[in-house]
């Protein structure tokens, strides 16, 4: 009988045969190998049939991943695959996240929205002023025939308010004026009775104010913006010439002093915010604070919006002229 082959002689010369063999058959002795194997004997045949079959395995998964993978393996492999639980944790923890973060988004994109309109009227309005003091001169020349504008009077239990003729005739002189510098779109007089209306109105702290703005007159401009109002006190006190409110974005909501309208005075050398830190009528700490309870609280709010380019009066109540001007 020829000599046995070593362990690494039978592999080099019959693994071709041993797999032939695997595939076609169970039994070790119709291995078409070389004689020497059988003498081996059938454990070792057996030992080769299972190294080369995994031998197989092993380079026909190598050869799958090398020209197979792509990226979608990465969530169809179940061995990169999330289980439910997981999913479900981390959206929780996502919803949370969201929960606490975007709301404050929200408010502070819109607060920014309202410092950038507010500004932008206040320029439009000076502007407007200012053309006016250059083709008339001082304001005190602006309205020959204006008459003293006899005081309001407000029902306490309707809020209902009556004009006296010349407060009216004065309002509406003013938006004659002004209107003709500024784009006006459509225009209501308080004495038409009929002027777009607010269905509630309200003070800062919330509460509604009860005073009917229907008999004011009203400028609509192109930007959307609503100049409302026109109390003119000519000669001017020493306060001012007059007060107006602007209204930002119009009838639509929250129709909040300090929060969308905001008011100014008519001074003898321009339009003027109320609630500056000079402001003896208005003042800041009394007409813009959250915890004030006056049917005029928001009025003092415009300065503080122009200047300082924040609302966080609506966050803080210890802000000042000469202290925080940010809420912590």
């Amino acid at each position: 009988m020829a000599q046995s082959l070593g362990f690494k002689d039978f592999i080099k010369k019959c693994h071709p045969d041993v797999l032939e063999a695997q595939q076609h058959t169970k039994y070790w002795w119709s291995l078409s190998c070389h004689p020497e194997a059988i003498a081996e004997g059938s454990q070792k045949v057996n030992e080769i049939l299972k190294q080369v079959q995994h031998d197989k395995y092993v380079s026909e998964a190598h050869r799958k991943h090398l020209f197979s993978y792509s990226p979608i393996t990465l969530f169809t492999s179940k061995k990169a695959a999330f289980t439910l639980a997981e999913v479900l944790i981390t959206l929780g923890i996502i919803g949370v996240v969201a929960a606490m973060t975007i709301p404050t988004l929200i408010t502070d994109y819109q607060e920014k929205q309202t410092v950038t309109k507010l500004t932008d009227a206040y320029a439009i309005m000076s502007n407007a002023y200012a053309l006016a003091k250059v083709e008339k001169g001082p304001i005190s020349g602006w309205f020959p025939n204006l008459k003293p504008a006899g005081p309001l009077e407000i029902d306490e239990e309707t809020g209902e308010v009556t004009f006296d003729e010349n407060r009216i005739k004065n309002a509406e002189a003013f938006h004659d004026l002004l209107g003709s510098y500024l784009k006006v779109v459509s225009r209501c007089n308080g004495s038409d009775q009929s002027c777009p209306k607010y269905d509630h109105v309200y003070v800062l702290n919330g509460a509604e104010k009860k005073t009917d703005l229907k008999h004011f007159s009203t400028s609509n401009l192109a930007n959307g913006i609503i100049i409302r109002g026109g109390t003119l006190a000519i000669p001017c006190n020493t306060t001012s010439c007059g007060d107006f409110s602007i209204d930002i974005n119009g009838l639509k909501g929250p129709n909040t002093f300090g929060k969308d309208i905001f008011y100014f005075y008519m001074k003898s050398d321009g339009i003027v915010p109320i609630g500056k830190d000079d402001d003896p009528v208005r003042p800041f700490e009394d007409y813009c604070n959250m915890d004030a309870n006056n049917e005029y609280n928001g009025y003092g709010c415009a300065a503080w919006v122009i200047y300082n380019k924040n609302m966080d009066y609506l966050h803080c109540n210890d802000l000042s002229w000469d202290g925080k001007h940010k809420c912590d």
